[in-house]
């Protein structure tokens, strides 16, 4: 079966399954969304970006005719320049959390025109609100990922057991901090396996944490910069442990890759879509919001990748077995820990963010 057949199958799977709740994801759009040209999109990779292109993309050009150009990454600094020189490099950015009010501060952002979303919708962003500059575009989690071939019979379940590599033998990855300081979770998971309650990661003490990682660092072969190197760093058995996303995890356990995970002490993240500043297809981008604000769209997202829906009525489309594996079910976040973006956010003393500041010390720590 090739790729393209897979994604066809998965496709016709995910729509099944929200169809057979009685629901037509097109009707709002087709009645109130439609218009011409074309609106430019971040677009994730591999499995994410298929089940962007198959229930966001293709669906939305479908139901409006508005053309979607997936755009793929573009770091934090030169989407920034990109606006400042008035050329966006996106319509819709995919955001992080963390940085959104940065992006407001320095009038990057387009407020979002929300009068052109069904009613209801924006009040259906729950618990992670729908704001005046970002809509959430789902959950997603920083688990514990190992190559299931090292461990037959006892595998590691928390970041504790990451670190002992007495116990768990193997080389590590971790994610490079410098290429996504908030996303990588790098401080978070330092904490946590240095055995620092839940409860009481924030404020992140950044001395205890560095400790912490001095004690990982000989036997971190890799610090990744993409989702996909975790998985093909477990599948060339590079490395026996390492921190990962889940959704690239388990698209490898459903085709039966020797890969598994751990949800024990999870780092529940966000993301969100926003409109770039003197974007050039301002309307479009607006009516592409509204379209996947909608919860049918997003469950038939969260069919395909399990990633999980920021509207909680999506949840309402989806069979119970499959909410329970999704970041973002209300049972997550009772379990895992959820990502302050609020505490990277904030500014110290001397005007910098904590984010920044992280950076900073990150980059001076990673090159000794």
């Amino acid at each position: 079966m090739t790729r393209r057949t897979t994604l066809q199958s998965m496709i016709a799977l995910a729509g099944g399954a929200v169809a057979a709740k009685g629901i037509s994801s097109s009707a709002f759009a087709q009645e109130n969304l439609t218009g011409s040209g074309e609106v430019r999109v971040y677009k994730a990779g591999g499995v994410w970006g298929d089940a962007q292109q198959a229930t966001f993309f293709d669906a939305f050009e479908k139901a409006t005719g508005i053309k979607v150009v997936g755009i793929p990454y573009i770091d934090d600094g030169a989407i920034r320049a990109s606006v400042l020189a008035g050329e966006p490099a996106y319509d819709v950015a995919g955001m992080d959390g963390a940085l959104v009010d940065s992006y407001v501060e320095q009038n990057l952002l387009e407020q979002i025109d929300y009068s052109y979303f069904r009613p209801g919708d924006r009040e259906d962003f729950s618990p992670i609100p729908a704001t005046p500059y970002l809509v959430p575009s789902l959950f997603y989690s920083m688990i514990i990922a190992f190559d299931s071939r090292a461990f037959p019979d006892k595998a590691p379940q928390t970041w504790t057991d990451m670190w002992n590599v007495e116990q768990f033998p193997g080389k590590r990855a971790i994610a490079d901090a410098g290429n996504n300081v908030v996303g990588s979770a790098v401080f978070e998971i330092a904490l946590l396996a240095d055995g620092v309650d839940p409860k009481s990661i924030y404020p992140i003490d950044f001395d205890r944490a560095f400790k912490s990682l001095d004690k990982l660092k000989p036997s971190i072969l890799r610090y990744w910069t993409a989702g996909a190197e975790p998985p093909q760093l477990l599948t060339d058995s590079q490395v026996s442990v390492t921190s990962a996303w889940n959704g690239r995890i388990t698209a490898l356990k459903a085709k039966n890759v020797p890969v598994d995970l751990s949800w024990n002490q999870a780092v529940l993240q966000w993301e969100g879509w926003s409109v770039l500043k003197g974007a050039k297809n301002k309307e479009n981008a607006m009516k592409f919001l509204a379209f996947v604000a909608q919860p049918e769209p997003q469950a038939k997202f969260s069919e395909m990748i399990e990633y999980g829906p920021p509207n909680h009525k999506a949840f309402s489309f989806l069979n119970p077995d499959r909410t329970a594996r999704l970041p973002g079910n209300p049972d997550s976040f009772k379990t895992q820990l959820v990502q302050d973006y609020s505490f990277w956010g904030a500014k110290g003393a001397d005007g910098k963010r904590n984010a920044e500041k992280a950076l900073d010390l990150w980059r001076e720590w990673v090159t000794r």
